[in-house]
């Protein structure tokens, strides 16, 4: 199927989606909202998809929403309303999949692309990159990503960052615990497939069971949280691929994970 303002192929088991949109830095539109949120969705229900990479055409990630429709609308309120609601369709779905998802952070990500990226589970960005949260710069309340960026940096920090629209480097990211590696923008390719590699290799439904107990770790007491973990790790061990992790552990060789 093709798209209007994202590119997307699945290639040995990995499925990548280009955001593309380079003349607006792949800014948000409500076309690009409803057809990731489509793609997105195709991912989540096929087994045969062990991780998700996202990146951007040009020179940036995701420029956060289209500033230039945000100007021309007729009925702003409603915009940004229709706007921040197709976004979150879109960050929902990445949290809840159990898939890995992997942002490839080539050049600016603001606003609700840093949204978008903070979504991710993990983020790989080059050195040249830049994040901001955005949205006071412009006279805006947050549409998105206030918690995520506030669970990861603290209270205090997430002040200094959101109410001030700071613009930050990938190695301040980093710090932050925001970004996962920075690298080169001649070895960002390389990193993401070190990273997919892998995940082609691991036993695809317990990663996927792992990154469900992890986003449910946030909004569970210890005792809820722990039963969760006891039957999940329970309900894993019915499936091929442990069977087949034991076995290799107990014969001393590398496992053959099948995702099954």
């Amino acid at each position: 199927m093709n798209y209007e303002t994202l590119i997307y192929t699945i290639k040995n088991k990995i499925a990548y989606i280009i955001l593309n949109r380079p003349e607006r830095l792949n800014s948000f539109d409500i076309t690009l909202g409803e057809e990731l949120y489509s793609v997105l969705k195709n991912i989540s229900s096929n087994p045969d998809i062990r991780a998700v990479v996202i990146k951007g055409t040009g020179k940036g990630f995701c420029g956060g929403g289209d500033v230039k429709e945000m100007h021309f609308a007729k009925d702003k309120p409603k915009f940004l309303r229709d706007l921040t609601k197709a976004i979150h369709k879109c960050v929902v779905e990445i949290r809840n999949m159990e898939k890995p998802v992997i942002a490839a952070v080539n050049g600016a990500a603001f606003g609700a692309g840093f949204s978008l990226a903070l979504a991710c589970d993990i983020i790989i960005a080059v050195k040249t990159a830049r994040f901001s949260t955005a949205f006071i710069g412009i006279g805006l309340a947050p549409g998105c990503g206030t918690q995520f960026f506030t669970r990861t940096v603290g209270y205090q920090k997430a002040c200094e960052y959101i109410l001030t629209s700071k613009v930050f480097n990938s190695e301040e990211a980093r710090e932050l615990g925001i970004v996962n590696r920075v690298v080169e923008s001649d070895e960002l390719e390389t990193t993401v497939e070190e990273f997919v590699d892998k995940f082609r290799n691991l036993p695809s439904i317990a990663v996927g069971k792992a990154k469900m107990l992890i986003n449910k770790s946030f909004e569970n007491d210890m005792i809820t949280h722990l039963e969760l973990e006891s039957k999940t790790a329970s309900e894993s061990a019915g499936t091929m691929d442990f069977m087949e992790g034991v076995a290799a552990f107990v014969e001393k060789r590398k496992p053959v994970f099948k995702g099954e």
